[in-house]
């Protein structure tokens, strides 16, 4: 927060204010005018309530206006005359209305009648209903608020894990990172309150420091979409949004409780939201959670100092006046967490000894204790957002972000010493402001699409460090896009194009010399998008695109010990920016019984970015380490991924997910270092009559199947990859009142064999077991008036 600039913050809040502004003065004069402004709303037939986002435009004269967030839509400028007026939303039925306009102002309201599509899946709850069958060309996944719930209190990468395609980069229990087919990290992007989350997240440790309660909705766009979201975005998009604000008067919130037995972690999270009577519209928010947990236990032993302590909170403010809206939120991130002690070792002797062993040395017991080595992380983040329907022309959204994130890592011991560290090997402190302006117009004919440009500015300081990872840094980025899609029918065209350029100049000190070097990068990105509903309830979808991706600071400058992966890696001043071109095929399925979505991709890396094991570790006086090297060659991933869900009763509803990946190197024509085993994840669910006081009441077995990486390069590793395992998990939950308020209440039991295994992508299966079983039970209590 120190270096954060208030004069930015007031400049940027002037500038939004002005524009906010300038519409209500301009609407103004339009409506001083002799022609008649035409004005309505669009609804669901059947339900009443309101469709934001529907388009509304004149045949005739090729405008047109979208609905806002109440349905309403307004057309002004309109002179007398006969009109053909085009109502069009997706899932919906084309309605067109004729229309005499005269001097006087219209309004003209439609109620839409529901796809047949939309109408069959009256046994899919509104949550799970979220696959569209004509939304997207490329794989996508959406996690509600209520699929949410089951996983609060866990890390983003828990979270995600369920989803086919998506695996998790383990270091210990309090750092998971979601790997999308099989990459990660600098090639996953996800956007938190809709800001590009700048964590420090170099190589595959730093999961990002996001509070694990605040999502109400997740989405994740598997595939390359760097046309919308820039350079970082070759591998896939996470998107992260917290609660809507209110528009409407009243206080309320959300309590939530959860306790895990396996590390004996108690979570808390509560949730306040209120808005003004007298000011429709003006709505705010507060977030407050609390999470700590001890050594987590394998089936046979805890796994020393894995502990963490982490509290967050957030708050949001907002206005929304129908055709333009400003929201500003803020979110502070705090943690400390463990590094398991086993993995720092004073020699390559005990290094190696522990490897071959395969457990802990020693076994202790349970403690909330967290010594060294251990990390402290603060993230700050602050946004600002605004939206203006301009008359006529169509949406405008401007999104300003500020980060700062601060980490400090403390080594198992101080140089030369035997005794813990009294400052941090490493302290770092990155600061980052972004900014995006789109702009979405009306349709044109069967056109939509939008423009945007988006920049980023970055600095990076360097406290203290015992070892060179990144370097003192300043960087600089912009790019523009445009996406345009056509719709006529059951065919859907996207094609989009982007332009991105990247700066940076990095401050090394060589020999008490400060050593300055420059790199820049710019290159082009493309895609285009086909998707065909061939049958009410199937569409098919293809996605052919090129995108690219500069090497990062880690990649190139990195020579010591990455503390949390505890292993010493090395990298290459001479690598080149990736290039990938990829092609997808998702074919997709909602009907009244079930939902489906089924993908197969090929995916061509030139110059692929890697880390490779060096076959010898590295002596430093911080430890021993296995050594890591930065590597670049062709590759291709390739592979297929889908989940299908079948209501086979009324009550019972059977799933299953699998996900295959296939990397090989172009070059060596090895498979791929550490790419993601088979898996497959099998689901039954059970909907309970409610009974008494008990509704919404379900029961639901799991069982997650996992082969062992069998395709690996050969004699490279320190240990080969582990076996293959299988965990079985239960979930129970179900929903009453109490004193008048309602109660959720879930229980689940995951590993509930306690099966002993190692996942191939943890970075601790060298030295320790993965968790066993974990009885989890969550509390949520919705309170105080609903909107």
């Amino acid at each position: 927060m120190k270096q954060f600039s208030g004069k930015i913050l007031a400049t940027i809040f002037i500038l939004l204010a002005a524009l906010f502004a300038a519409p209500v003065f301009s609407s103004a004069d339009e409506n001083s005018g002799k022609t008649a402004r035409l004005y309505g709303a669009v609804f669901d037939k059947e339900s009443k309530q309101p469709l934001p986002g529907a388009n509304v435009f004149v045949l005739e004269l090729k405008r047109g206006a979208a609905t806002d967030e109440n349905g309403a839509f307004s057309i002004d400028g309109l002179a007398a005359g006969r009109y053909t007026l085009v109502c069009r939303l997706l899932g919906y039925e084309e309605m067109r209305k004729t229309v005499i306009i005269s001097t006087m102002n219209l309004k003209q309201d439609f109620y839409l009648k529901s796809n047949p599509i939309e109408l069959q899946g009256i046994s899919i709850s509104a949550e799970k209903n979220k696959i569209n069958l004509t939304e997207s060309s490329q794989a996508r996944q959406v996690l509600s608020e209520a699929e949410l719930q089951k996983h609060r209190g866990q890390t983003l990468g828990e979270t995600l894990k369920d989803i086919p395609g998506v695996t998790v980069l383990q270091t210990g229990p309090a750092i998971a990172k979601p790997v999308i087919r099989g990459l990660h990290s600098q090639r996953v992007l996800v956007l938190n309150a809709g800001v590009p989350q700048e964590g420090q997240q170099w190589g595959g440790e730093h999961a990002p420091e996001i509070d694990p309660f605040s999502p109400a909705r997740i989405e994740v766009l598997k595939g390359a979409a760097g046309v919308q979201y820039g350079a970082g975005a070759i591998g896939g998009v996470i998107r992260l949004e917290p609660r809507d604000l209110r528009k409407s008067g009243g206080i309320g919130g959300e309590l939530t409780l959860n306790a895990f037995s396996n590390n004996l972690q108690g979570a808390a999270s509560l949730l306040l939201e209120g808005g003004l009577a007298k000011w429709p519209g003006f709505g705010w928010r507060a977030q407050g959670s609390l999470r700590r947990a001890g050594d987590a236990k394998t089936p046979a032993y805890h796994v020393l100092n894995s502990g963490f302590d982490e509290r967050d909170w957030a708050a949001a403010i907002g206005y929304n006046a129908g055709r333009r809206s400003l929201e500003m939120h803020f979110s502070h991130f705090g943690t400390t967490l463990g590094i398991f002690r086993g993995s720092h070792l004073g020699n390559v002797t005990d290094l190696l000894r522990a490897i071959a062993r395969g457990r802990p040395s020693t076994i202790s017991s349970f403690s909330y204790d967290i010594n060294a080595p251990k990390q402290n992380i603060r993230h700050n983040l602050l946004s600002l957002k605004s939206r203006f329907e301009l008359a006529n022309l169509g949406r405008l959204e401007m999104l300003y972000g500020w980060q700062q994130n601060h980490r400090q890592e403390f080594d198992a011991h101080a140089p030369f010493s035997s005794k813990p560290p009294s400052f941090p090997s490493f302290d770092l402190t990155l600061t980052t402001h972004t900014a995006d302006v789109t702009f979405q117009h009306q349709p044109v004919g069967n056109f939509f699409g939008k423009v945007g440009v988006s920049g980023m500015r970055q600095g990076n300081v360097l406290a203290a460090s015992r070892s060179l990872l990144i370097p003192n840094f300043r960087a600089y980025s912009g790019g523009v896009f445009m996406i345009e899609s056509w719709v006529s029918g059951a065919w859907t065209v996207d094609l989009g194009g982007r332009y991105d350029y990247r700066w940076f100049k990095t401050f090394r000190r060589i020999d008490d010399n400060v050593v300055e070097r420059i790199h820049d990068y710019s290159n082009v990105t493309g895609v285009v998008g086909l998707i065909y509903q061939f049958a009410p309830s199937w569409s098919i979808g293809a996605n052919l695109g090129s995108a690219w991706r500069p090497p990062s600071l880690n990649e190139l400058y990195s020579n010591g010990v990455h503390h949390g992966t505890a292993q010493f890696e090395i990298g290459d001043l001479n690598l080149q920016s990736e290039r990938s071109t990829s092609l997808d095929l998702t074919l997709r399925h909602l009907s009244a019984r079930g939902r489906a979505e089924i993908s197969v991709y090929h995916n061509h890396m030139h110059n692929f970015i890697f880390l490779f094991p060096d076959p010898e570790p590295t002596l430093t006086v911080r430890g021993a380490f296995p050594t890591f090297r930065y590597q670049q060659a062709g590759a291709r991933l390739r592979g297929f991924d889908g989940a299908v869900e079948y209501q086979l009763s009324e009550l019972l509803q059977l799933g299953a997910a699998v996900a295959v990946v296939r990397g090989d190197n172009l070059e060596t024509h090895e498979p791929l270092f550490q790419m993601p085993a088979d898996r497959l994840r099998l689901t039954m669910h059970w909907h309970l009559p409610d009974w008494g006081r008990f509704a919404s009441s379900f029961f639901e077995l799991n069982a997650t199947l996992v082969k062992r990486q069998t395709r690996f390069p050969q004699n490279v590793d320190y240990a080969d990859p582990p076996p293959g395992y299988s965990l079985l998990d239960i979930n129970l939950g179900t929903e009453f009142q109490f004193g008048g308020q309602p109660l959720r209440f879930n229980l689940s039991a995951q590993n509930i064999a306690n099966q002993t295994y190692r996942d191939y992508l943890s970075r601790f299966r060298y030295f320790t077991d993965d968790p066993g079983r974990n009885v989890v039970l969550r509390l949520q209590m919705p309170f105080g008036t609903s909107e």
